[in-house]
């Protein structure tokens, strides 16, 4: 597996300086002293700049060096793709991927992104083999390939609890004509048949929102399992009515005909969020 030169010092770095802890060892194998091993207050200005322009120095010879490496190995009809951890979008077919690329001889291997780093100057390893797999199989390949990965990945998962955000962009309520109404059309369908009550006190103007909070299994063959339901309200004398509005809000789950979700164009199970706003 390949490691990216300075790795280990840039893992200090992203714990030491992101996360703001203090007291903690820079370790480095061309220093024996770190700016982060002394208290922030007694850190001057000068030292300050003259550490990250040391930094700075660093991460260009690394740089220039794993780009060095890189353009070698391609030489050598060496491919490497890489996936990214760190402040960057992750993947659940990361398995099906590796065995896709493979079939086109291309190596994986995984790299960070880093806060405290520049980012033209960090994974330059990585970005050169990414320019080169662009180059020899298109511009498209690799979205191509993460495509089919995603669709082997629900099919070998088929019967897997879905995080709502893991699914398609498509409405779940009957009758919403796009996924953006889904979240105005079940609010306004609950509230169309169900009442308050005559003692209840609404919000006033700057009192903080009162809620009920629901999720529940949605199936692939459209039955609903598994509610959960939490209500809050502001003010403290409406919760004589918690039962009214928790048993009104299972019945509206129950009675609607919700539309299975689906991930990469397959019906799935998946759970589903509800939040609706009391006046």
């Amino acid at each position: 597996m390949i490691v990216n030169t300075g790795i280990k010092v840039l893992s200090s770095l992203i714990i030491l300086t992101c996360f703001s802890l203090k007291n903690k060892r820079f370790e480095s194998k061309s220093r024996s002293e770190s700016l982060f091993q002394k208290h922030s207050d007694t850190v001057t200005q000068e030292e300050a700049d003259k550490y990250f322009q040391e930094q700075q120095k660093y991460f260009d010879s690394t740089c220039k060096a794993e780009t060095i490496k890189a353009e070698a190995d391609i030489k050598k009809n060496k491919l490497v793709y890489f996936h990214y951890f760190g402040m960057v979008k992750s993947y659940r077919s990361n398995d099906e991927m590796n065995i896709l690329l493979k079939k086109h001889n291309i190596e994986v291997d995984s790299a960070l992104y880093y806060c405290t780093v520049p980012q033209e100057l960090q994974n330059c390893y990585a970005k050169v083999m990414s320019k080169e797999i662009r180059r020899k199989f298109g511009p498209k390949f690799i979205d191509s390939l993460r495509q089919v990965a995603d669709i082997q990945y629900v099919e070998k998962n088929s019967d897997k609890l879905y995080d709502f955000e893991e699914c398609d962009t498509i409405s779940r309520y009957p009758g919403s004509k796009s996924y953006r109404s889904f979240f105005k059309d079940y609010k306004r369908g609950f509230w169309k048949n169900v009442q308050y009550p005559d003692e209840f006190e609404y919000r006033k103007g700057k009192d903080f929102y009162s809620s009920i909070s629901a999720e529940f299994t949605l199936h692939k063959d459209g039955t609903v399992s598994d509610i959960d339901i939490d209500l809050t309200f502001h003010n403290k004398k409406n919760y004589k009515y918690a039962s009214y509005f928790i048993n009104e809000t299972k019945n509206f789950i129950k009675k609607t005909k919700w539309i299975p979700a689906k991930t990469m164009g397959i019906t799935v199970n998946s759970r589903v969020p509800l939040t609706l706003f009391f006046k």
